[in-house]
């Protein structure tokens, strides 16, 4: 992925952030070792702003769309607290593993549950207005449902976190015709005009919409 800013402003950033734990690291490595797509997890900046977010809103239900290896389910988890929960989804089997066996070496890993299937019929099972937040990171032609699904499910002061919305920067090039990053624009121009959430978008990373249910 390429970095929307300086290499050495992102540099700069990482000596100035919390490091993650040598268990977190391990499981990045793994992930670029075993699938070659450390560049789909979330950074440690990212998991760190997660995790961050996780805290101060005190929140005890999260809902994950989009697992890959589990790094950002167990950031995220580290800040719940003892009786909090986060359910994560995702649909590749062989992500998921990896994952689990992360879950179960991790002293938060019972904290997080793995839903292996289809995310919509996963969150069709959840009561309305029963989770504190959500962090969609997942197919970006799904994102309009998945959003829509996660707001009936987030509480009113609930928040949602939405990645990779500036898709390398791609979203500002008049003259694309990849379908992601048609998506994308479509995607955040919905959320842009959305009156029932307050938004702000963010240059984090590859760009991650926050928003909050009013």
């Amino acid at each position: 992925m390429e970095t929307l800013v300086e290499e050495a402003i992102e540099q700069y950033v990482e000596r100035h952030t919390d490091e993650v734990s040598p268990l977190l690291k391990e499981l990045l490595a793994e992930t670029e070792a075993k699938t070659g797509k450390l560049d789909w997890s979330i950074g440690r900046v990212q998991g760190q702003f997660l995790k961050m977010l996780v805290g101060l809103s005190g929140a005890k239900m999260v809902v994950e769309l989009g697992t890959l290896t589990g790094f950002s389910a167990l950031m995220m988890a580290e800040a719940l607290p003892p009786d909090g929960r986060i359910m994560t989804c995702d649909s590749d089997p062989d992500h998921a593993e990896i994952a689990r066996r992360f879950f179960a070496l991790s002293p938060h890993g019972r904290k997080v549950r793995l839903e292996l299937g289809d995310a919509l019929t996963t969150l069709s099972r959840l009561w309305a207005e029963s989770v504190d937040a959500v962090f969609i990171d997942a197919d970006k032609a799904e994102y309009p449902s998945h959003y829509e699904e996660s707001l009936r499910i987030l509480k009113h002061g609930g928040w949602m976190a939405i990645d990779n919305v500036l898709w390398d920067g791609e979203v500002v090039n008049p003259d694309t015709d990849d379908p992601d990053v048609i998506a994308i624009k479509r995607f955040n121009e919905k959320v842009r005009q959305d009156r029932r959430v307050d938004k702000v978008m963010l240059t984090l990373r590859d760009g991650v919409y926050l928003v909050r249910k009013r």
